[in-house]
């Protein structure tokens, strides 16, 4: 009887727990691509979208500078931002200015850490644009 409680007890933890996919695994993510340093700089991205003539302006400064363009994606209440990295996906010219802005689907595998992932960007697509 107790070895029965203890197995349900362990798949309904199991059940339960968030599934994040594991280092290096393939996924699909549908967001719009940022500047990892614009983005902060409005406290609340849902009543201040991203993609402002200074969002631009100021990414296209960053951009210069380094800082890493990011794929920004809604997750319930907030948005959890993912470093773009090119994979076989190269984007055209400098970095991914380009793209920044535009809602996106990119495919391509997750690294780095749970605080500070990264997407390397196999395939991209714009869905929309700003």
């Amino acid at each position: 009887m107790m070895r029965r409680v203890l197995v349900l007890a362990g798949l309904a933890l199991c059940l339960l727990a968030p599934v994040s996919p594991a280092p290096g695994a393939a996924r699909t993510l549908k967001g719009q691509v940022v500047c990892g340093g614009c983005w902060d700089e409005v406290a609340d991205r849902k009543k201040e979208p991203y993609g402002t003539k200074a969002d631009l302006e100021c990414a296209a400064r960053c951009e210069k500078s380094g800082v890493a363009a990011a794929l920004a994606v809604e997750d319930g209440k907030d948005f959890r931002l993912y470093e773009l990295a090119p994979g076989s996906f190269k984007p055209e010219g400098r970095g991914w200015l380009k793209y920044m802005g535009k809602r996106v689907e990119a495919s391509g595998r997750i690294e780095g850490t749970e605080k500070k992932p990264r997407l390397v960007v196999d395939a991209l697509k714009v869905v929309e644009r700003k």
